[in-house]
């Protein structure tokens, strides 16, 4: 049993046609050391036997809440958000856990994702996030690396253009839950990212682990692959010349706008240099306002997509 002292983690896991992964995944959260945590599942449709893993796993551990509901079916982001909208913490001090379908997560990740939240020391109200590498794993769960960590400053400079944090390794707030509710899922483009943008943006603090917290299971059917994949760069790089980039500017812009009151000053500078950066009509103009934005990217490959995005006007 949990110490009552444990803060309740939610784990807020998006299903969809999981059966080949899913058990894993569940008995992966069975034994976290972090024992006190809540497990909500919604499942977009599942026509395979992912509804009944999940029950069998419900009725295996009766003290501890699973919760399946219905999700939107509109794809694992709005799924997200649907999961964001329907949890219900019993106070502040309860935290959230993103979790994918088809992972695998090391046994201490909620302990120390809570012990890393501690250390930030968030005010009361203030937004707090924890985020952290990966290992990436084929299908059968054999090595194939690590993602990618930061290697510039997080920021909300950076968060306009690009996340650092995949998903499957957040753990947060009710504050920066708070927040997330307030950006329609139309305006999101990963669920992560306005996370990440949410956090920086808005007065809040994060912490990024650099030693992985769990095995991300790479195959066909991933809708997002990890960034450190070079097959991921090269198909990044046909998005921006295909329009992809200019369309998650635009809803990057209306999620901010969902967010206009909770911006610092600071954030509400970016934005505007990020906009105008984005809408100066003229080649010259657009690469002057991208200098002086403030906005950075993490390596040198995704400083040069942004300069080229400029030049094709597609930011």
């Amino acid at each position: 049993m949990h110490s009552p002292h444990e803060p309740r983690v939610h784990i807020l896991l998006a299903s969809y046609q999981g059966a080949a992964y899913i058990g894993a995944q569940l008995a992966s959260i069975a034994a976290q050391t972090h024992g006190n945590w809540h497990l909500t599942i919604s499942d977009d449709g599942s026509a395979d036997d992912t509804l009944a893993i999940c029950q069998a796993f419900a009725a295996q551990h009766p003290r501890h809440t699973v919760r399946l509901i219905e999700g939107p079916r509109q794809r694992s982001t709005a799924n997200f958000f649907h999961l964001l909208r329907t949890v219900a913490p019993a106070s502040d001090d309860e935290l959230f856990a993103f979790c994918d379908q088809d992972d695998v997560w090391m046994p201490d990740k909620l302990t120390r994702a809570i012990s890393a939240l501690r250390s930030l020391q968030p005010a009361a109200g203030q937004a707090a996030l924890y985020a952290a590498r990966t290992q990436l794993v084929d299908e059968q769960l054999r090595p194939m690396g690590f993602s990618e960590q930061p290697m510039r400053p997080l920021g909300f400079g950076n968060a306009l253009l690009q996340n650092v944090g995949s998903g499957n390794t957040m753990v947060f707030n009710t504050a920066l839950l708070r927040l997330l509710r307030k950006v329609q899922p139309v305006h999101s483009v990963w669920h992560d990212w306005t996370a990440y943008q949410a956090v920086t943006g808005c007065g809040g603090r994060m912490h990024f682990d650099p030693e992985p917290c769990l095995l991300y299971r790479q195959h066909a059917h991933n809708q997002v692959g990890s960034q450190g994949r070079s097959l991921d760069k090269l198909e990044r790089v046909s998005l921006l010349f295909k329009g992809q980039y200019r369309t998650w500017g635009d809803q990057t812009e209306a999620a901010m706008d969902d967010l206009a009151d909770e911006l610092d000053a600071d954030a509400r500078r970016l934005l505007q240099n990020y906009q105008r950066m984005r809408r100066s009509p003229d080649l010259i103009q657009r690469l002057q306002a991208g200098w002086r934005s403030g906005l950075w990217r993490q390596t040198p490959s995704g400083r040069a997509s942004l300069w080229l995005g400029l030049v094709l006007n597609q930011i």
